[in-house]
């Protein structure tokens, strides 16, 4: 499916879907090298072995008994995850008859860690660029771990492994879902002063294209040539007379 994305190859009212996103996304944390998804948690500040990793279950779309399907669950060493992934729409607000989806997400998913006998944590993954504090700031004192984080992080996470890591077999994997993400603008910008530049073993006395030396040129060559027979002008100098 990531192939596909990438190439456009799907019909375009699923190329925004936030499901196929969250499969695309976490299905690489599941099948890939599990210290990626170790590395990757502790980024959101959840600390796990290697072992606790490795043994981690996803569970995508789960149904609880009042109807409520978050994303994602990870029953990963002693958490509980419960993911709920945006990308374009927002969290369904509370009505007259039934509380917001948050509320219900942390109500079943509260009930259902106590069951696994596990830390029951709320990760809300979006589209924002910035946290919005009064969107979340009321669950985020209560007793459980409540944590805001979005794709950009997933982008950038990827980027550093690829820069600085050996993946071996992942390479691939991990190379197509950061250019997935990519195309669809799920990139942050890191800055001009962390952009890595090749150094420069030889500097030329022109960074100008020059006709003369050029190998690739097209059926224009420039009026260079055709100036050459006239006298170069020099600069003004103003000469003063003493008198």
């Amino acid at each position: 499916m990531i192939v596909a994305e990438i190439n456009g190859k799907i019909p375009s009212k699923l190329d925004n879907s936030e499901d196929i996103l969250t499969s695309n996304v976490f299905s690489f944390f599941k099948y890939a090298d599990r210290q990626l998804f170790k590395e990757y948690l502790l980024i959101l500040g959840i600390e796990i072995s290697l072992i606790e990793s490795k043994n981690a279950e996803f569970i995508f779309w789960p149904s609880y008994d009042d109807g409520t399907e978050p994303d994602l669950i990870v029953l990963c060493g002693k958490y509980y995850l419960l993911f709920e992934a945006k990308l374009y729409s927002d969290f369904s607000p509370k009505t007259s008859s039934t509380n917001s989806q948050i509320e219900r997400e942390i109500e079943m998913g509260k009930m259902s860690a106590n069951n696994f006998n596990k830390e029951f944590v709320y990760v809300a993954i979006t589209a924002e660029y910035y946290k919005n504090k009064t969107k979340y700031s009321e669950h985020e004192n209560e007793d459980f771990l409540f944590i805001w984080t979005n794709w950009q992080l997933v982008a950038s996470f990827l980027n550093k492994i690829l820069e600085n890591s050996n993946l071996k077999q992942d390479e691939e994997f991990a190379r197509d879902l950061y250019s997935l993400l990519v195309k669809k603008k799920l990139r942050s910008f890191i800055g001009l002063c962390k952009i890595k530049v090749p150094d420069c073993t030889k500097l030329e006395h022109s960074i100008f294209y020059n006709i003369m030396t050029s190998k690739f040129k097209g059926e224009f060559s420039g009026y260079m040539d055709k100036l050459d027979g006239f006298e170069k002008i020099m600069p003004y100098q103003r000469k003063f007379q003493n008198k």
